[in-house]
């Protein structure tokens, strides 16, 4: 039996939410159609590709861990107040409360919900810029939209990381930091 408070071990293969039903996304269209150039052709396209990549694997690694750690305060939360209820041993419903505090200074300290929001914004936009590029016919695709992109793919994550900065500013005003590109 699994303790409260944590998620459970699975074998690889075997989903990694366990017994609890998570709604699940249809899986995206195949990202590039065959009329587009391969990566190797264009490497614009592709580093925005592995950002778009890497934003994904942030975005849902953030919205397990913000779940699970929702789900096992409700859960610590529920079982120490039915401890104190029955008038179970003073160990478990310590033990319990004790659990509950932890997991709200972990939401605290590493704001998951906050990451997840981020990253999903990110990813939104580079796909939508990554999105535009790729609608251009070939003979379009030159130096120009290739900047155009980059710098698209540069001020989404400025504005990313603008996002998490201030989020861990918490209530200090501080002024954004200067660009450091030329």
């Amino acid at each position: 039996m699994d303790r409260p408070g944590r998620a459970p071990a699975h074998p690889p293969g075997v989903g990694q939410h366990g017994p609890v039903p998570i709604r699940r996304r249809a899986p995206p269209p195949p990202p590039f159609p065959p009329h587009t150039a391969a990566p190797d052709d264009d490497p614009v396209l592709e580093y925005a590709r592995a950002e778009l990549d890497w934003y994904a694997r942030v975005r849902d690694r953030a919205r397990i861990r913000h779940r699970v750690t929702e789900l096992s305060a409700l859960v610590t939360g529920a079982v120490t107040v039915v401890a104190a209820g029955v008038q179970a041993p003073a160990a478990v419903t310590a033990t319990t409360a004790g659990l509950t505090l932890f997991i709200g200074g972990f939401r605290q300290l590493f704001n998951d919900q906050e990451r997840h929001i981020l990253a999903a914004e990110a990813w939104v936009r580079l796909r939508l810029a990554t999105q535009r590029y790729r609608l251009l016919p070939a003979p379009e695709r030159d130096e120009a939209a290739r900047r155009r992109l980059l710098e698209r793919i540069e001020s989404v994550a400025t504005a990313e990381l603008r996002g998490w900065a201030g989020a861990h500013r918490g209530a200090r005003t501080a002024a954004p930091p200067e660009d450091a590109g030329p």
